[in-house]
């Protein structure tokens, strides 16, 4: 059976020697609920270019990454044309922002309403930022607007933003969006 929801996560990259991400992901990807594939992303602008080939054949796209400062989990609404020069995982600069501002189908506030209710301490947000979160986001959008990009915090040491209560929270939105 083919999956229908792809999740991704991305590896580290400067100034993020421990991306909670990765481990979210290799922890979905060690015993995948069905219909869902996991895949680890490389922090490199250059995943970019072929995030529209993967994300096409899915029905649905939920991806995380890492948001250092956040004291939340983010849903992020739109991916903005904007790019940083900050360096990523292979110390490469990007060569172009993205070409315009895409926007998910999910009803985000309906999503984070729900996700509050849940327990899970869930903000909406109208910037995935500037870095390769934004520029994949967008990449992905354009294939496939059935995506969602969700920042997470870093991970501490116990409760809902603990890694395990981050692993929680991503098993609970494939349950509410994955198909």
């Amino acid at each position: 059976m083919k999956a229908h929801t792809l999740v991704t996560g991305f590896g580290p990259f400067p100034g993020m020697a421990d991306n909670p991400t990765s481990h979210l992901v290799r922890a979905l990807g060690a015993n995948p609920p069905p219909g869902v594939d996991a895949l680890l992303l490389a922090t490199e602008w250059a995943v970019c270019d072929t995030l529209a080939e993967i994300v096409a054949g899915y029905r649905t796209v939920i991806m995380f990454g890492v948001a250092g400062t956040a004291h939340r989990i983010r849903y992020e609404r739109v991916s903005l044309p904007t790019a940083s020069q900050n360096p990523d995982a292979a110390g490469r600069t990007a060569d172009a922002p993205p070409s315009r501002s895409r926007r998910t189908v999910f009803d985000v506030d309906r999503l984070a309403d729900t996700a509050r209710a849940a327990g899970f301490p869930v903000v909406t947000s109208a910037s995935a930022g500037a870095y390769i979160c934004n520029a994949s986001y967008g990449a992905a959008l354009a294939a496939n607007p059935r995506t969602l990009f969700v920042h997470v915090p870093q991970a501490r040491p116990y409760g809902p933003l603990s890694q395990r209560g981050l692993e929680r929270h991503a098993a609970w939105l494939l349950a509410e969006i994955g198909d």
